[in-house]
């Protein structure tokens, strides 16, 4: 773990020290500013979610259109973003995109007091809002390891991944009975305090990043190529991106369709939604506790593979539930789903950046979102049009199916066995 830097002009490179991550100031100030924006961006998601099915009432293949929204930002913008992520700081960026997510936000309450909110409106929110979140993604994941070391690597996305969790939990659960008591267009308003909230915490980090070293003679095309090549040449890496492009179909789909299976066809309402939903988030913190004993005792390859494999069948318990009591059935499900998916994420994601060059973070994590990312878009239309040709149940219950197929690309790498996330040494090393 490195210790904070006030100024790295002044501070040897091997100056890092083990250090707890909560007591350490910048850590406990990117802590907030993960929870904070996570909080937001689940409140903001479930209100436009209430928008789309009961104020505007739109069909199944609309609301897929809409999911895919903020995934069609990324995975136009994705590439190039990752490639000026390494060519600037990350905290400006990671401050600029919250701020610009607020504003945003904003603009979906104050065209409905206007009595001028649309579809196109909302469309227009949710791309423009995907369009930050790249930004902020790539910003953020490309900062972690400059912090941590890799032998540190798994615990600290675990910490990460708990805290957004849990803000994953606190966000549906306040993000009902918000919706039952101000409207679904005012509870954005607090999604638009909480990216405030994150921007401003972001600010008071102290840590001071070196000036990225640029090309002479940049070229943004190379430097695109330079990631996706990183990727695609490695074995390992391109069977995790083939494995998490086909769990992100089926996810795309699921999510796209679970609203509108939740509220139009089990029943609930509005308030119930919101805690089958917070299950995601009480999932990812079990997950994100799990992961490092788990991970320690099977191997880090293992215990991937593994959680990918259960995570299927928990999405499948999700399109099992039914009215009343049946919410309490689809929230186990979400915890089944989520916390295996973390296990999941936590493991490939610290491999992934223990093995990329510190000045190949921001192109190499951005490829593999977009990957992901253009996948999930593809399943949510897909699952939109199927919704409107079958149900969302039924929708639900294909994407189920697949996502239990996802591990299938890692058997075939030396992944499986991996016990440990590689150490810096090791990289360097490597031919």
């Amino acid at each position: 773990m490195t210790a904070p830097e006030p100024d790295r002009d002044t501070e040897p490179e091997s100056g890092r020290r083990p250090e707890s991550m909560f007591r350490n100031p910048d850590h406990l100030k990117l802590f907030t500013s993960v929870g904070a924006s996570q909080i937001g961006l689940q409140i903001a998601y479930f209100s436009i979610s209430i928008i789309a099915v009961v104020v505007l009432d739109l069909s199944e293949s609309q609301i897929g259109v809409l999911y895919a929204m903020d995934q069609i930002a990324l995975v136009l913008f994705g590439l190039l973003v990752g490639v000026w992520v390494d060519r600037l700081r990350d905290k400006p960026i990671i401050i600029v995109s919250e701020i610009f997510r607020a504003a945003v936000m904003l603009s979906v309450p104050v065209a409905w007091a206007l009595d001028a909110l649309t579809v196109w409106h909302v469309y227009a929110a949710m791309f423009l809002l995907g369009v930050a979140s790249v930004f902020f993604d790539v910003a953020q994941v490309s900062f972690v390891p400059r912090l941590i070391d890799n032998n540190s690597l798994t615990r600290g996305n675990s910490r990460i991944h708990g805290i957004r969790s849990a803000s994953d939990t606190g966000g549906p659960l306040a993000a009902g009975p918000l919706v039952s008591l101000l409207t679904a267009p005012v509870a954005i308003v607090v999604a638009v305090v909480s990216f405030a909230v994150s921007a401003f915490s972001v600010t008071r980090i102290q840590y001071r990043e070196e000036e990225p070293e640029r090309a002479e003679k940049p070229h943004v095309w190379t430097e695109i190529v330079q990631g996706v090549k990183f990727i695609f040449h490695d074995m390992i890496l391109r069977n995790i991106a083939i494995a998490s492009a086909w769990c992100n179909l089926s996810v795309g789909a699921f999510q796209a369709m679970l609203m509108v299976f939740l509220i139009r066809e089990a029943g609930q309402s509005s308030e119930v939604a919101g805690f089958i939903l917070a299950g995601s988030g009480a999932g990812g913190v079990l997950g994100a506790m799990l992961v490092g004993r788990l991970s320690k005792r099977a191997g880090v390859g293992p215990t991937a593979i593994a959680a990918l494999a259960v995570s299927g069948p928990g999405m499948a318990i999700v399109a099992a539930s039914g009215p009343g009591w049946g919410a309490a059935v689809a929230f186990a499900g979400q915890v089944v789903f989520v916390s295996a998916v973390v296990v999941f994420n936590v493991n490939v994601i610290s491999y992934r950046q223990a093995v990329t060059p510190d000045d190949m973070q921001g192109r190499v994590g951005a490829t593999q979102r977009v990957i992901c990312w253009a996948a999930m878009a593809v399943g949510s239309i897909l699952g939109g049009f199927t919704g409107d040709l079958l149900s969302a149940r039924a929708v639900l219950l294909i994407a189920a199916a697949m996502l239990c197929l996802g591990f299938l690309p890692l058997l075939r790498t030396p992944f499986r066995s991996l016990r440990a996330i590689p150490e810096e040494h090791e990289v360097r090393a490597k031919p």
